[in-house]
């Protein structure tokens, strides 16, 4: 675990030290405070806090994909191209390590990110809203996993190339397509009873997000994310052994 602290720290520094970070991080404090102030009203009741959450919800966790997906791009495409991953793979440190390391250096961010909404919440109740705790903690929780599941497959299409700009682009379309899957595929026209098309429906990351944004997480919904995250980080280590030689 010690391996895993230091590489966490080491990215995280990176991270800071680069203004990439902060420019994104702009960029989606301005984007999601404009969407929040879109559906605050002037006098929000209880009710109307609540579906002021849960429709911000909804729209923040497509464009959270975007910003981790070209957050990420960097984590291991970076290192393939300047050499230090071979380095760091000789070393005296697990393929896991790396992996777990890098991940939780990007949910820190995230984090940190999202530490900041905040704001929007205390201004909403100084103005006078009366906030029901329980959708919005769900609803940052369901942000939160959301952003697991768009930070492991980032990582994952970082260690496929070593060109950040593929690897931009690879994390992106994949997450525009797992988010709109659904949509895409079952609206035209399916039957919700044809097998292929549950299927899709729930693969579909945007089908998961109501059930945190309402308050009230289920199950099924917080395991689908899970198993995406894991799923995608063991692709990853799969990916770093290969190149290892394992």
């Amino acid at each position: 675990m010690k391996n895993t602290y230091y590489i966490t720290q080491r990215e995280l520094y990176a991270y800071f030290a680069s203004p990439i970070a902060y420019i994104m991080m702009a960029f989606f404090l301005a984007f999601s405070g404009a969407l929040f102030s879109l559906f605050v009203t002037s006098n929000p009741t209880q009710v109307e806090v609540n579906t002021i959450m849960r429709s911000w919800t909804s729209s923040v966790g497509f464009f959270l994909l975007i910003f981790l997906s070209i957050v990420t791009i960097r984590l291991i495409a970076e290192e393939q191209k300047t050499g230090t991953l071979e380095l760091l793979l000789t070393s005296p440190v697990r393929d896991w390590q790396v992996v777990i390391g890098k991940f939780l250096a990007t949910v820190v961010l995230l984090l940190f990110t999202l530490l900041f909404t905040v704001i929007y919440i205390l201004m909403m109740l100084i103005f006078g809203g009366k906030a029901d705790w329980g959708p919005i903690f769900s609803g940052y929780l369901g942000l939160l996993l959301i952003g697991g599941v768009s930070a492991s497959f980032g990582i994952l299409a970082s260690s496929l190339t070593q060109s950040q700009a593929v690897a931009a682009v690879i994390g992106i379309l994949v997450s525009i397509v797992l988010w709109f899957l659904s949509a895409l595929f079952v609206s035209g026209g399916a039957s919700s009873t044809e097998w292929w098309s549950t299927a899709l429906s729930y693969a579909s990351l945007q089908s998961h997000v109501d059930s945190f944004a309402r308050g009230s997480p289920d199950l099924k919904d917080l395991f689908y994310y899970v198993t995406l995250i894991v799923l995608f980080l063991g692709a990853t280590i799969q990916v770093l052994k290969m190149r290892r030689g394992e």
